[in-house]
């Protein structure tokens, strides 16, 4: 791998932790940033649950590129590739649910989902040839 791919795969590194940290963030400070009530709060909490479901095989897959090849064996190729599609369904679920958010948690919210969906489909592309 020359330094270019390296260079490549950092910033791909980079771009798919963003929506991870952001759902993580948003998820512990529900109780500032989620301001609805009833059905709504639980709608929008389960949107917020399955974005973060989406975007965790992104950056498990990059990282697990990034590992020399005896260190992560052939399993954790396997394991982050196994886990595109349901990242990719729970991210298209989520971009509904998150709607019934308001204010700054539905705008990045659907924002980060839509991040993880478009990272996921780019790496199944990928993987596909």
């Amino acid at each position: 791998m020359s330094w270019h791919d390296r260079l490549y795969l950092t910033l791909g590194i980079f771009l798919a932790i963003f929506p991870l940290v952001a759902n993580v963030f948003f998820l512990e400070k529900r109780k500032t940033y989620l301001l609805v009530e009833g059905r709504r709060y639980r709608v929008a909490l389960a949107g917020l649950i399955l974005a973060l479901i989406a975007s965790i095989p992104s950056p498990l897959f990059f990282i697990a590129l990034e590992l020399p090849w005896g260190l992560k064996g052939e399993w954790l190729p396997l394991v982050a590739a196994f886990c595109m599609p349901l990242g990719l369904v729970s991210g298209v679920i989520a971009i509904g649910m998150l709607a019934f958010a308001s204010g700054k948690l539905r705008w990045i919210g659907i924002a980060t989902s839509l991040i993880s969906v478009v990272l996921l489909y780019v790496i199944l592309l990928g993987l596909s040839n």
